[in-house]
């Protein structure tokens, strides 16, 4: 995430749901940002509801926010729900557009940052195997494909035969 808009979105949407009676209980929130944009992980983990802006750098560009405007209502949204926040490298970015892309997602990097985010959180115990979980791609990778191709080993390149092809295969 970047600027918090979608995170504090969605808590509020849980919180409507749960007044009406909607759902049983508030669903734990856990957010996600790039290292080098993590301005609102930051105050999470300081216990502050005070954003300090970022110097924001990551390939992300989607959600590198050096000053986040709806930050103090996503710290909130993960801190009312005995959330946290989770912050991942450019290069755990790339691996989870690879790691999407064999399962027939195609994200832009910032939709690949909330699964980069997961498998985070699970090798850190966060979350658990039996935990209800529900990730986010905010964007296609169709934004980004040039991120993309870093993900994957380039295409070759072959004379357009039948020969060519089978020479390939």
């Amino acid at each position: 995430m970047g600027d918090g808009n979608i995170i504090s979105g969605i808590h509020k949407g849980f919180k409507d749901l749960l007044a009406l009676g909607w759902i049983p209980n508030m669903p734990r929130i856990i957010g996600v940002q790039a290292e080098g944009s993590a301005a609102i992980a930051n105050a999470f983990n300081a216990n502050t509801e005070t954003i300090t802006p970022v110097s924001a750098t990551t390939l992300a560009d989607s959600i590198s926010v050096d000053l986040p405007r709806d930050g103090v209502r996503a710290v909130r949204a993960a801190k009312e729900t005995g959330g946290t926040y989770i912050t991942v490298t450019d290069d755990e970015i790339i691996k989870s557009i690879a790691e999407l892309g064999k399962m027939g997602v195609f994200p832009e990097p910032a939709g690949a940052t909330a699964y980069a985010g997961l498998v985070k959180a699970t090798s850190l115990g966060v979350v658990g195997s039996d935990d209800p979980i529900l990730v986010m791609n905010t964007g296609s990778g169709l934004k980004d494909v040039k991120a993309a191709m870093q993900a994957v080993n380039p295409a070759p390149i072959i004379e357009p035969t039948l020969e060519a092809v089978k020479k390939l295969l």
